[in-house]
């Protein structure tokens, strides 16, 4: 019984590895895609997927791993270290909503879609303010950040729908889906 369960979890870890890599691998290549057009991405959406489906840890390595590459090899030019720190703290916050949607099972649309609203505000706001390392002034700050106010609108805007009207109904008919295939395996007969 001991070799079975050990070699479960060994499965278990490489199962986890995989899904880690595959959803890394889609949020990176969502992301090099949609890289040209303005606030406009799903590279969030996948990171958050990964947790609610897999769970915190996968949720944040994904998220980490997704927002540091990104950062590094962005077609846009390489992040600065303050904003790639943010943007990988960004990364963390979008995995943990993630895996606590997993944990508490939330798959509705008025839950789902605030917390994409909330996590869009807290991404734009985290990276904006890593972007004041940059400026001379205050007054040059206060400048960037009312001139990206559209930008950010615009970012909440687009995310409210992907989080609402397209990443809940995935996630529902993704979990329909394993609950079926669960009870399934459950009343299999050999």
């Amino acid at each position: 019984m001991l070799e079975y369960s050990e070699g479960r979890r060994k499965i278990d870890k490489l199962k986890e590895i995989s899904y880690i890599t595959i959803f890394t691998a889609l949020a990176l290549g969502l992301g090099f895609l949609l890289s040209f057009i303005p606030n406009f991405e799903l590279v969030s959406s996948t990171v958050f997927l990964a947790g609610v489906l897999f769970g915190l840890r996968s949720g944040i390595l994904v998220g980490i791993l997704t927002y540091f590459v990104f950062g590094l090899l962005n077609p846009l030019g390489m992040s600065p270290l303050p904003l790639l720190l943010a943007q990988i703290i960004v990364g963390i916050l979008i995995g943990l909503f993630g895996g606590l949607c997993h944990k508490k099972r939330w798959n509705k649309a008025h839950i789902i879609l605030p917390i994409g609203i909330l996590i869009t505000l807290l991404s734009d706001i985290l990276t904006t303010s890593a972007g004041f390392l940059f400026f001379p002034t205050k007054n040059s700050f206060l400048v960037y950040f009312i001139l990206g106010l559209p930008f950010v609108i615009w970012h909440v805007f687009t995310q409210g729908i992907i989080y609402g009207f397209i990443l809940t109904p995935t996630i529902q008919k993704i979990q329909k889906r394993r609950f079926y295939a669960i009870n399934l395996n459950k009343h299999d007969v050999l």
